[in-house]
């Protein structure tokens, strides 16, 4: 993975509901595989900065500290109403981001309104997948990139979930798999890049996985 992940504090970082991960990124156990979520997104995001960059279902806010080191305007939705939280954050931390609560399916932007994206840990809750990605290729200009991460599924994250009294087809009724395929089927998109985590084991053994998708 690459440099040093920039997140903030966790007495800074709100809970916007109660399932949100983000107790997670500071648990000595869990800590190296959530933040290797964020970092491999990073990793794909690659070294340019972006004219523009949203990130669309930014959760507890946690991302956008580092996502604005990577842009010029960073905007980011979310489907839940606790923006105001969020937005108290990024105020204590001297960071600018124009957040809007909004569907996934219904991103209140113009066509070609960015130059990228990242959209981490949301597609494997949706079935309608490529209505997904229709929306996100509309909101990128020609050329512009999609970063999507996702969990893989195997026994062991299925274990994983569960032991967090999660059933993970309820949670996740779409899988890396699934997901990947989705996008390399979408007539908008070129997948120019996959990655997984940890990287030396094959994919479908991996905890995380995520791809680059370059938007024709």
């Amino acid at each position: 993975m690459g440099e040093t992940l920039l997140l903030p504090p966790r007495a800074l970082v709100p809970k916007p509901d109660a399932d949100d991960p983000i107790d997670y990124y500071y648990k000595p156990f869990t800590a190296r595989l959530y933040r290797a979520r964020l970092e491999m997104a990073v990793d794909l995001l690659g070294t340019g900065r972006y004219p523009s960059l949203l990130e669309v279902g930014f959760g507890s806010g946690i991302f956008l500290p580092e996502l604005a080191e990577h842009t010029d305007r960073l905007v980011a939705v979310d489907i839940h109403p606790e923006s105001a939280q969020v937005e108290e954050m990024l105020r204590r931390l001297a960071i600018d981001a124009e957040l809007q609560q909004a569907s996934l399916f219904e991103l209140p932007f113009e066509d070609g309104a960015f130059h990228g994206l990242v959209c981490v840990s949301v597609l494997e809750h949706l079935t309608e997948l490529d209505r997904a990605l229709d929306e996100l290729r509309r909101v990128l200009r020609p050329g512009g990139m999609a970063v999507l991460g996702y969990p893989v599924r195997n026994p062991l994250t299925d274990a994983f979930f569960r032991l967090a009294r999660y059933d993970p087809r309820e949670i996740h009724p779409s899988s890396h798999a699934d997901i990947l395929a989705a996008a390399e089927r979408h007539p908008g998109f070129d997948v120019d890049v996959r990655a997984h985590f940890p990287s030396f084991l094959p994919t479908p053994l991996s905890a995380y996985a995520g791809c680059r998708c370059r938007a024709r």
